[in-house]
């Protein structure tokens, strides 16, 4: 009885396995096999080989273009370098563009498919031949948009999304670059404003503020702003030539900034008056055309010089520092490293040198060196309040010689740090010095440095 049932089981289902490859595996082979195979629009084309272009965008813009070296220019409506990014979206794509599927070989009329006023078209020139594709309106689903060629009958389809990238504004074909140089050759930078001229000098691969004060700048943030300079994009072109500068508030300007190289003028711009809430006016020396840029960057050219100002407080870097002199109160400590071995087996051991004492642990003196490397400003004053108590000086020789010299004192509860040879002195947050001095000495640490620190003292420099 059992038996029987068991084999009733197993016919039923080896009954439903044979209908699911007959109903489904079968109808998906066969599926596969009537697929319209992929057809390109253009067979052969290849992309490098357009040497011309013009297209017609769904706004109106027709543009045309002409291939020059390894670059492009916009010849009409206006004469411009083109964006090379765009330009190459445009060849690429149309040499990739794919046929979906062919609507009709010969339609009598090409008004239901928008074909007989298309609303973008794109014409480009390889050699002597000019092919030109017409697109009209999407499908019914969206997915795809109707297409012929102006020199054939036949209707196809192509995806939408491509469509969308071969409908170009002139302005989106355009080089939208706000300056044109390049940012590694600069290594002098002025930026004349509200807040007066501020310069900086770079020194080997370091930034240095020159005016209105002389000191360590934060190389990140120069560099970042470079590289928005060279990078940005414009937001929109206000004037091709301009009668006035007075109507953008660019005579004079409200900033100036200066890139030089060499001692040559690599690139200049002015920024204007606000254009709206997000965009400010700007304008290219080397160029007549006054446009639009974000916001933003006319605010990051109103900075103060301090706020430009390196961070840390030491320049040092672990694995360039040699020696370091620490001195508290009447106690003054050397701690030196030392390297053992040579080529792969050659490793650095702290040591504490003056006054001798191989109890000082070679983890100790790194931590120390360590912390102190990671110690960062959080503001700049004038100068330390009259009366601040000397908590720690510190002389760092690195890198193959170069020394700097940092005082550290305390005034009301709140640290300030002195570089020997810069201006002003540095706000620190407590903590930050009671870990050195914890590891210089457990029970040195002052009381006053757990405590919360009180509002910033007056007097930051402009």
């Amino acid at each position: 009885m059992n038996r029987g049932r068991s084999t009733l089981i197993l016919l039923a289902l080896a009954a439903a396995l044979g209908a699911y490859i007959w109903f489904v595996e079968m109808k998906r082979e066969a599926t596969d096999e009537d697929a319209p195979k992929t057809e390109k629009v253009f067979a052969d084309l290849k992309a490098e080989a357009i040497g011309a272009l013009e297209l017609l965008g769904s706004n109106g813009d027709r543009t045309t273009l002409k291939k020059q070296g390894a670059g492009w220019l916009i010849e009409a409506p206006v004469q411009a370098p083109a964006d090379a990014s765009e330009v190459s979206g445009v060849t690429s794509n149309l040499a990739s563009l794919d046929l979906t599927r062919v609507i009709d070989e010969k339609p009598a009329s090409l008004e239901p498919f928008g074909l007989d006023a298309p609303r973008v078209s794109v014409a480009f020139t390889v050699g002597n031949t000019t092919r030109t594709l017409l697109l009209g309106s999407k499908t019914a689903t969206g997915g795809d948009t109707y297409a012929k060629l102006a020199d054939a009958p036949r209707v196809f389809t192509v995806p939408s999304w491509l469509e969308q990238s071969l409908d170009r504004t002139t302005f989106q074909l355009r080089n939208k670059a706000i300056a044109t140089f390049d940012r590694e050759a600069v290594d002098h930078l002025a930026i004349i404003g509200a807040p007066g001229t501020i310069e900086f000098r770079k020194q080997g691969d370091q930034w240095q503020i020159v005016q209105p004060l002389q000191a360590r700048a934060d190389s990140a943030d120069v560099g970042a702003l470079l590289t928005r300079l060279s990078s940005g994009q414009m937001q929109a072109i206000v004037a091709e030539q301009p009668a006035t500068l007075d109507t953008y508030g660019l005579q004079p300007a409200r900033t100036t900034v200066t890139a030089t190289g060499g001692g040559k003028t690599l690139a200049q711009v002015f920024v204007g008056t606000p254009s709206g809430d997000t965009a400010v006016h700007m304008k290219d020396a080397a160029r007549p055309i006054v446009f639009t840029v974000e916001k933003g960057l006319a605010d990051d050219l109103q900075r103060t010089a301090s706020s430009y100002r390196a961070k840390d407080l030491f320049a040092y870097r672990m694995f360039n520092l040699s020696r370091l002199v620490v001195a508290r109160g009447d106690t003054s400590r050397t701690f030196e490293k030392k390297t053992t071995g040579s080529g792969a087996s050659a490793t650095d051991t702290w040591t504490q040198t003056t006054p001798p004492d191989p109890n000082v642990k070679a983890a100790t003196i790194d931590d120390i060196a360590s912390r102190l490397g990671t110690i960062r400003a959080e503001g700049w004053v004038d100068a330390a309040p009259a009366g601040a108590t000397p908590v720690l000086s510190v002389v760092a020789t690195f890198d193959g010689g170069k020394e700097e010299r940092v005082a550290i004192v305390q005034a009301n509860g709140r640290m300030y740090a002195l570089r020997t040879g810069e201006p002003g002195a540095a706000t620190l947050g407590s903590p930050a010095v009671s870990d050195v001095l914890a590891l210089l000495d457990p029970s040195s640490a002052p009381a006053a440095s757990a405590a919360p620190a009180p509002a910033p003292v007056p007097g930051t420099k402009p």
